[in-house]
């Protein structure tokens, strides 16, 4: 048991090291509805391990290419108690807000972070919530994929951002 404790405490702490890098530099272009974007963002505002799973909230700020000045808030869960790539692996589940001038881009992500050669590595997939985003993204669809490199410390996602029509 103080061996699983000590195990998942040092996972949260490579995985916050990991994390504490991300920074929001962003870029992101609707022509051809592509979604491009990279985020980095600060230290884990919370991390909190439980039954396995740890939780994380991360923010930062940068910029998206077509929308000005950005900021991202990220809630993170890792499932530590699922190994979808074999052991040290774990499940993710992401919610991101991503907030410009003009609305708030919601995504809903899923991936998994898998222990290869050269460290962690995670990867995943996004969808655009158009029900909760608002402003300019309301009504917005979409999916992609995200991943993460842990030596940059960077989150690009790329992927289709279909805006709603404007009202008339």
């Amino acid at each position: 048991m103080r061996k699983l404790i000590i195990s998942l405490a040092a996972s949260a702490v490579i995985t916050a090291g990991a994390v504490a890098g991300l920074q929001a530099s962003s870029q992101a272009s609707t022509d051809g509805n592509r979604l491009q974007a990279t985020f980095t963002t600060g230290p884990p505002v919370s991390v909190t391990p439980n039954l396995g799973m740890v939780e994380l909230i991360l923010s930062g700020t940068g910029t998206v290419e077509g929308f000005g000045a950005a900021t991202e808030v990220v809630g993170l869960v890792e499932d530590r108690a699922v190994t979808p790539c074999g052991a040290g692996s774990y499940s993710d589940t992401v919610s991101r807000r991503v907030v410009v001038h003009g609305g708030v881009l919601v995504l809903h992500e899923a991936g998994m972070t898998c222990v290869t050669a050269s460290g962690l590595q995670a990867s995943g997939t996004y969808e655009v919530d158009g029900q909760a985003s608002t402003g300019i993204f309301a009504g917005a669809r979409g999916t992609g994929d995200v991943t993460v490199n842990l030596a940059t410390h960077t989150e690009p996602l790329s992927g289709k951002l279909i805006l709603a029509p404007a009202a008339a």
